[in-house]
């Protein structure tokens, strides 16, 4: 049996009818590395200057030296929709995401930024627990040599007990956060290709390399965009009140969601790259992280080093206005997000080659 033939019974057999994209419930919890929480005990706020007495610091104009700042810069992307629902014997609603996924390397040369490394892979993921194992390898094994699909069959892990597999969204959800694990797993590899090159990641560094491997290697700085709710009374009056331009006192942060991430300490800041009327006051600020081993060891725990970088890092910012997350964005970034899209196929392309094979339009096979 040829692979269209095991692909299309496989979707007839299990009733796929075509869907469109839901937006996600806000109670589902969300596993992207810009949502995790950090808990209250992993946060040393005494490192500056006590925690009672934060108050917002100004930027030094100083420019950073030979080694502070990032010449390399990473950025990851996930493009991951619902085409196909299936109805298992449970009755499930089993929604199929496709996606195409991939990260990106941008190296700054001279005052070019120049695409050095770019890997992207089209996946298929969906609940696959309900359905007989040997008739989903079969179906993987189809789809991936599938000349017009192409795509990898990353079973998504079946619900916690305490989520309803009735309920459509919560297996749509399984089956996103598993494809924004292959994701991660394509910055990894795109981190892991050079280890000689000052690097920036667009996110948080934990779960993408361990202490042990931070140590030796140049800066690595990692951009987040989400603020923790754990953050002190104090820290947050002085969060509230900085202006573009100034920081919060540097922190150390040594372990996320329940000690997940422990294996990447960090010095930590946060700092405001813009301001303005037209801003919500939690607007316009990231949290910089560089490994607390590289703080100690590279950079001597020099508080002029964190001035440094964050002049290099409010002057690398975004300034297109028509960009929607501007205001927390880097330049870098932004043109490593539009460098990897652009290798994407379009996604209405990939939602009827997959409708095609499960006969909802075109004729079945």
């Amino acid at each position: 049996m040829d692979d269209r033939m095991v692909i299309g019974r496989f979707f007839r057999t299990y009733g796929a009818s075509g869907v469109g994209d839901t937006p996600p419930q806000p109670y589902l919890p969300l596993i992207n590395d810009e949502e995790t929480t950090d808990s209250p005990d992993t946060m040393d706020l005494n490192i500056e200057m006590p925690a009672e007495q934060w108050a917002g610091r100004i930027v030094s104009e100083a420019p950073a030296k030979t080694g502070e700042h990032p010449v390399r810069f990473i950025d990851g992307s996930l493009s991951a929709l619902p085409v196909l629902c299936l109805r298992p014997p449970e009755g499930w609603p089993i929604p199929v995401l496709v996606s195409e996924l991939g990260a990106v390397a941008l190296r700054l040369t001279g005052r070019s930024l120049i695409r050095e490394l770019a890997l992207v892979e089209r996946v298929l993921s969906f609940v696959a627990d309900p359905f007989p194992w040997a008739e989903i390898e079969a179906f993987a094994r189809a789809v991936v040599n599938d000349a017009e699909l192409t795509a990898r069959f990353v079973p998504a892990n079946r619900p916690p007990a305490e989520r309803s597999p009735f309920d459509y969204e919560v297996m749509r959800a399984q089956a996103y956060h598993r494809c924004e694990q292959e994701m991660l797993n394509a910055e990894r590899l795109v981190l892991a290709s050079d280890s000689m090159t000052p690097t920036l990641v667009d996110g948080k560094l934990a779960g993408r390399i361990g202490s042990n491997r931070a140590a030796d290697r140049p800066l690595l700085v990692g951009i987040v965009k989400r603020v923790s709710s754990n953050l002190h009374a104090e820290g947050w009056r002085t969060l509230l009140g900085l202006r573009p331009g100034q920081r919060t006192p540097l922190f150390r942060l040594s372990g996320i969601g329940g000690g997940k991430e422990a294996d990447m300490p960090t010095a930590s800041w946060f700092l405001k790259l813009v301001g303005g009327p037209r801003l919500a006051p939690n607007w316009g600020f990231v949290r910089v992280d560089v490994p607390w081993v590289q703080f100690e060891r590279h950079f001597g725990s020099s508080l002029g080093f964190v001035g440094r970088l964050s002049r290099w890092l409010i002057d690398a910012r975004c300034r297109q206005e028509s960009y929607s997350r501007m205001p927390v964005s880097l330049e870098p970034i932004v043109r490593a997000e539009y460098s990897l899209k652009s290798l994407f196929t379009p996604f209405g392309v990939l939602r009827n080659r997959f409708l095609r094979q499960a006969g909802v339009i075109g004729g079945s096979h």
